[in-house]
């Protein structure tokens, strides 16, 4: 279970970063500001969600509860700081910034996994290759 969840976690934030590049791209026929407003989003979005994968997955051999539970709650606050953090970062370095893309996005990308679950319910990617 912990490899096909692994690969699950890795096809997720592989269609996440497919996913900013492809709107990021649509984008750029309109403005360069949407552009570098949508990429940013995007991989904030990406970057946060493989970071919360990497602390959670990197080594997960507590059989303890307790631990399992600090484990993720430490990797959730870890989030949600990185994520602070980048967006403080794309708000300041991004000019012009358009809001809406870089939110929207963001927003698109936190939809994801809801998605993938949504039209792929359970087990029904082929998960082992």
């Amino acid at each position: 279970m912990h490899k096909a969840s692994t690969a699950q976690v890795r096809r997720i934030l592989l269609i996440q970063l497919m996913a900013s590049i492809v709107i990021s791209a649509l984008l750029l026929v309109f403005d360069q500001g949407y552009f570098w407003s949508a990429l940013a989003g995007g991989l904030i979005a990406t970057l946060a969600n493989g970071y919360f994968a990497w602390k959670v997955f990197h080594k997960q051999v507590e059989t303890e509860p307790e631990k399992i539970l600090a484990c993720y709650y430490g990797a959730e606050v870890g989030k949600i700081i990185l994520t602070v953090m980048l967006f403080t970062a794309a708000m300041v370095m991004i000019k012009p910034l358009n809001i809406i893309a870089l939110m929207g996005v963001f927003l698109f990308n936190t939809m994801i996994p809801w998605l993938v679950s949504y039209f792929y319910p359970d087990d029904s990617l082929n998960l082992e290759n």
